[in-house]
């Protein structure tokens, strides 16, 4: 068995250096050899337990360890990168700018240093750029990184963003990123003129490594998730043919909601040209098998429209196809007696109560075979789709980098979302401590998790024009989206309990 599991360590440590030599090698400075010893951590650590001991570490301490590596990773992702706020950046030097690693991964970039943003010859042709109509120019300042434009908004904001883009690009071309956004400090909006870095392309088409990358991480990936669906049915030894019966169903729905997620995050992000990697399957070495995939932007984002859609595809197609599968393998289900030492990951004792969302689906799928005092021992499938569901409402949580923060980020602008961010993450820690609280045994699950979701920063980044605002439809999908987040961490009121009898 250990021979099986080194290989596959090996394998999975091959693949991992692939993955982040082609997507985030020219994103961040951090060595390459630091963040693949911090993605290979979790992995190794449950290898070396289950060498040793011959058991799988505890799931409170697998998740801590995966947490602490994932948020030290984004961390390291965004060490000296250049993407801060234009508008607070420090008065400074402006004959250096520094590199702005906005290019896909496939393209080797040769800098050249550029001496000023704009001469002075070059600063009143930019002043044409800005009509007194569309944004009335009043200064512009330089930054180190930027020259920043700073006026009143004469017109709606798409229209602002679009004439002076084009104005700009007539007269420099290219040479510039473009971003509208929203002034911190004074809550006004201005322009910030970023220069691309002066570079030569070498460009070698990698397409077919990507692909075969893919189908080689999805098979490692079916291998973890088959094994531990078996292990779920209670079948973790038997000939191929047995385990496959058993451990499949599992594998696939896991796969196939959390992959069909992302996929949705990777077709919008090419509906409006944003380059990114293919969805790169995540495969684990203990339970559940799988992160789900992996899909790295490497571009801005163009507009506060497209931040939503990220955010809301993606979510929505998780929670479509896993709310139907949960209750089709809740009807499948058998109802147990009640276990109160029962935690969220006791699947043959499953208790649902904490959830409002979760406790109304079973109700509706087992009828009268639920009732107070009883518990689920849950079909596989049904395992799989709660699984999915619990990460998908993980990354709901209106948090940086997750879908909720952009629909958030998308619906209210950049420094509101970082205050629903604070309050989100004080609401989830009351919520563990209410069902901390109310369990006779003191089940610290939904502590735990909400004091690790706690840790992630609650700031994301802006969109190219952060300043357009959604239209009625988007904010009423995003309302709609953040209500049903809202019915998945409500716990259930005493006086409903009653009336379904449960």
């Amino acid at each position: 068995m250990w021979l099986s599991l080194l290989f596959i360590l090996i394998l999975s440590g091959i693949l991992t250096y692939i993955i982040l030599r082609q997507t985030v090698s020219q994103m961040t400075a951090a060595p390459l050899w630091m963040l693949w010893a911090i993605l290979m951590t979790p992995p190794l650590v449950t290898g070396a337990a289950v060498t040793w001991s011959k058991q799988v570490p505890p799931l409170p301490i697998a998740m801590g360890i995966c947490a602490i590596c994932w948020l030290l990773y984004w961390r390291l992702l965004g060490w000296r990168r250049s993407s801060p706020r234009m508008d607070t950046l420090p008065a400074g030097d402006p004959t250096q700018i520094p590199e702005i690693a906005l290019l896909p991964s496939d393209q080797a970039i040769v800098e050249t240093p550029v001496l000023r943003p704009i001469e002075a010859a070059e600063e009143a042709m930019l002043r044409t750029c800005f009509a007194w109509n569309v944004f009335f120019l009043d200064k512009i300042e330089y930054r180190p990184q930027a020259v920043l434009c700073r006026g009143k908004l004469r017109t709606d904001a798409d229209n602002a963003y679009a004439t002076i883009v084009q104005n700009v690009e007539e007269l420099f071309g290219d040479r510039f990123f473009i971003l509208f956004q929203y002034s911190l400090s004074t809550g006004k909006p201005f322009f910030a003129l970023v220069p691309r870095p002066q570079q030569t392309l070498i460009t070698r088409s990698r397409r077919w490594l990507d692909y075969a990358v893919v189908g080689m991480l999805f098979v490692l990936t079916l291998v973890p998730t088959t094994y531990f669906g078996a292990a779920l049915a209670r079948l973790p030894k038997g000939s191929i043919s047995d385990i496959l019966t058993a451990g499949l169903p599992y594998a696939v729905s896991i796969i196939f909601i959390l992959g069909l997620r992302d996929f949705g995050r990777y077709f919008v992000a090419k509906f409006y040209k944003i380059d990114t990697t293919l969805p790169y399957f995540i495969p684990l070495p203990f339970f559940p098998g799988t992160y789900g995939c992996l899909v790295q932007i490497r571009s801005p984002i163009p507009n506060r429209k497209a931040v939503f859609d990220l955010g809301f595809v993606a979510s929505t197609l998780g929670l479509v196809v896993s709310i139907p599968l949960l209750f089709w393998g809740l009807a499948q289900s058998e109802t147990v007696p009640l276990d109160l030492r029962a935690t969220l990951f006791s699947f043959h004792a499953f208790d649902p109560r904490f959830s409002l969302l979760m406790t109304l689906l079973s109700k509706l799928a087992l009828g009268s075979a639920f009732v107070a005092q009883r518990a689920i021992d849950l079909d596989n499938v049904a395992i799989a789709a709660y699984i999915s569901l619990l990460i998908i409402t993980i990354n709901l949580m209106p948090l940086r980098r997750l879908d909720g923060g952009y629909i958030v980020h998308a619906m209210f602008g950049q420094k509101p979302s970082a205050i629903v961010s604070q309050l989100s993450k004080i609401v989830l820690v009351i919520l563990g401590f209410i069902r901390y609280r109310a369990s006779e045994f003191g089940n610290t699950d939904l502590l735990f998790l909400a004091i690790v979701v706690s840790l992630i920063p609650a700031i994301d980044e802006p969109a190219l024009n952060d300043v357009s605002e959604l239209n009625t439809w988007r904010d009423v999908l995003g309302v709609i989206i953040l209500g049903i987040l809202i019915l998945i961490l409500m716990p259930v009121p005493p006086i409903l309990m009653q009336l379904l009898d449960i």
